[in-house]
């Protein structure tokens, strides 16, 4: 079986983009966790990291010929939202809900029409609201603003898993009644990015969500 990640940083999470074979140079977040268990219980198993930081939807799709569609996948399973929302509250750089979509729903269509066999896995975008530095931070001080967009980003992740025949992996409400339970700082470090134990949260969920797809 073949497994291919896609995303930004919450998957890239220091990948080496040096290394372009399998189950090597996977970064230390939720991608290596989910391979390292299914390698170990299968080790003909061929995971891919193709993560890269600080990616929009639209800077996913202008690599997705060479960073997807050519790449042989059983699995394909994306992760992408956060950075549309902060490139346009901090700067106007963002895509809108509808963008989102847009772009979003054409990727999938590719990646289908490429690879008909495959299955799609969507991974719910998320935020956990931590106080930041002296005055909290942006996303602390401006959570409805933030935790809005999230959300609607959420659902068309959502919207699109049914339309797509894609696996959903919810992550959002995971992480608030978390953070609510033992408090935020044990699973992100910056209200976006994972902590180890953060990243195991996904891989979990992950694990859990495609349990009859790995068999």
């Amino acid at each position: 079986m073949k497994i291919l990640f896609q995303g930004d940083s919450l998957t890239d999470s220091g990948r080496d983009k040096k290394i372009t074979e399998p189950n090597l140079g996977l970064g230390m977040g939720y991608v290596n966790l989910i391979a390292a268990r299914l390698t170990c219980d299968n080790p003909e198993t061929l995971v891919y990291n193709r993560g890269v930081s600080g990616n929009r939807i639209c800077d996913m799709y202008s690599r997705w010929i060479e960073d997807t569609l050519n790449i042989d996948f059983d699995i394909l399973s994306v992760l992408n939202g956060i950075n549309d929302i902060g490139f346009q509250l901090r700067m106007g750089m963002g895509a809108d809900k509808e963008k989102y979509r847009f772009v979003y729903d054409r990727m999938l269509s590719e990646a289908k029409e490429a690879h008909p066999d495959s299955k799609l896995v969507i991974l719910e975008p998320f935020l956990v609201r931590k106080h930041l530095g002296e005055d909290g931070g942006d996303i602390y001080n401006d959570w409805d603003i933030w935790h809005k967009e999230i959300s609607e980003r959420g659902e068309v992740c959502r919207e699109l898993a049914e339309k797509h025949g894609a696996i959903f992996v919810p992550l959002a409400d995971k992480f608030a009644a978390l953070s609510e339970k033992y408090g935020p700082e044990v699973w992100s470090i910056d209200c976006i990015h994972p902590t180890p134990a953060g990243h195991e949260v996904i891989a979990r969920s992950w694990i859990e969500a495609c349990a009859d797809i790995l068999k």
